[in-house]
């Protein structure tokens, strides 16, 4: 029976609800250099005086009783301020050991190392950066700060967030990955999708999504709200705009320094195989479903050209989610080479990290992955409620903290433990959810490639 006319109509009204909540939660930031680019013809060069997204973002993370996010160098400057006042002794573990937190998440190369080291914060290569970093960067030359300048190492770094589901993992990687890194560095992000729930939408005004050439997709909202319907929306209801890539290596070509881009990957697998020399069946080429190579395996080609391309070498975080099931424990040599593609992985991690590549991975279980991955992480984040991993579990090295311990932060969300070899220190972030009332999910699909699997 054919829906009647007010009917129809309510229901339009509830979709154009939902579209006009997203409208309002997520209104594009396009004042920034990255945005100007890419939504004009100008070079790259020609918006020198725009100010890059990182310099805002953590501007917009503030809730209705007035809480918000302090800069960076601020935060740092507190560190030092109780230092003085009550000792460095008694001083906070991220300040006293900054071999566990600040090493990971502050990048610096060897030029700069070098400059700050004989205190020359005048030289181009320091006052030239955007004013969050360059304030960070002068903190490092300070003498009182010599034990933390010691302790950065220059190149990238890789940091794996480990709990249960809903226990932290994703605020953590939007906060730290998403808006710290690109304030702190200037950070080229690279969110790498899922396309059954979009877990950067704390970013999305300031993220523009890269979709696959020529590939048809569909994006839906689903709000939690049992009175609304679902409603098919554009990529940019929601995200600040899209570029299309047809490689991995194209993409690379078209990304900017601070940018922050969230990455759909490509069913059709383009330039994966031959990047990695593995094998790629996109769902229309395939005879069974066992032969279909999962979307998630795009992530080798990305990091496989990242780290050997040379196409784009400005420092670059990649975030993976379901870590645990891209690089798997004892993988098989099966259809889609997955075995070749899992132990390549820290070959890449390890040439990218020289290349200023930095990864940020997210998993539910630390000895579900292959031993050969958990070998090259140097940096953990162990979550409340979360055991931290055994030390007798092959490749993960030394564990400095225990379940007791990790325990002590449970209280309140958006807290872990961080920790290294020897050094651990507690963080915490605040919500990042909290400037946006949209509850539901938003997911995409690719119409021709659930057809072709349907027909198998």
């Amino acid at each position: 029976m054919s829906q009647s006319f007010s009917s129809q109509n309510k229901e339009q009204n509830q979709k154009q609800e939902v579209l006009d909540q997203l409208h309002k939660d997520f209104e594009s930031w396009d004042k920034s250099r990255q945005a100007v680019y890419h939504a004009t013809e100008k070079s790259w060069g020609r918006l020198q005086n725009y100010h890059n997204d990182g310099e805002r973002i953590y501007k917009d993370f503030s809730d209705t009783n007035g809480n918000s996010m302090k800069p960076f160098f601020k935060k740092l400057e507190s560190l030092t301020r109780t230092a003085r006042l009550e000792g460095k002794e008694n001083s906070h573990p991220v300040y006293r050991y900054p071999s566990a937190y600040l090493d990971a998440i502050i990048h610096v190369d060897d030029a700069e190392l070098w400059a700050l080291e004989e205190g020359r914060t005048d030289d181009d290569i320091i006052a030239d950066q955007q004013r969050t970093r360059r304030k960070v960067l002068e903190w490092l030359a300070r003498e009182e700060n010599s034990h933390v300048l010691k302790a950065m190492g220059d190149g990238g770094t890789d940091i794996w967030a480990h709990s249960k589901p809903g226990g932290g993992k994703t605020s953590f990687a939007n906060v730290i990955g998403g808006i710290r890194m690109p304030e702190i560095n200037n950070e080229t992000l690279l969110w790498m999708l899922t396309l059954d729930e979009l877990e950067c939408l704390p970013l999305a005004p300031y993220m523009t999504v890269a979709v696959p050439e020529g590939v048809e997709y569909e994006v839906h909202t689903k709000p939690r709200n049992p009175t609304l319907p679902t409603t098919e929306i554009e990529l940019t209801d929601v995200f600040r705009d899209t570029i299309e890539y047809r490689t991995p290596r194209d993409l690379m070509t078209k990304i900017v320094p601070g940018g922050l881009y969230a990455v759909l990957p490509d069913p059709l697998f383009r330039g994966c195989e031959k990047q990695t020399t593995a094998t790629y069946t996109p769902a229309r080429e395939a005879d069974e479903p066992a032969e279909v190579t999962p979307l998630r395996d795009v992530n080798f080609a990305f990091m496989d050209t990242r780290a050997k391309d040379d196409e784009f070498l400005h420092s670059t975080t990649m975030v993976h989610d379901e870590f645990s099931d891209l690089v798997p424990l004892n993988p098989e040599a099966d259809e889609n080479d997955q075995n070749r593609k899992v132990k390549g992985y820290p070959v890449s991690q390890g040439k990218g990290r020289k290349k200023n590549l930095s990864t940020m991975t997210l998993s539910h279980s630390v000895a579900r992955v292959d031993e050969g991955v958990r070998e090259k992480t140097r940096w953990f984040v162990t979550m409340p409620k979360t055991p931290p991993p055994s030390a007798s579990l092959s490749g993960i090295g030394n564990v400095p903290i225990d379940k007791h311990y990790i325990n002590r932060f449970a209280d309140r969300t958006g807290r872990a433990v961080i920790w290294r070899d020897q050094n651990y220190t507690p963080i915490e972030w605040p919500n990042p959810y909290r400037n946006y009332e949209f509850r539901g999910e938003i997911s995409v699909s690719y119409p021709r490639r659930e057809e072709a699997l349907h027909a198998m």
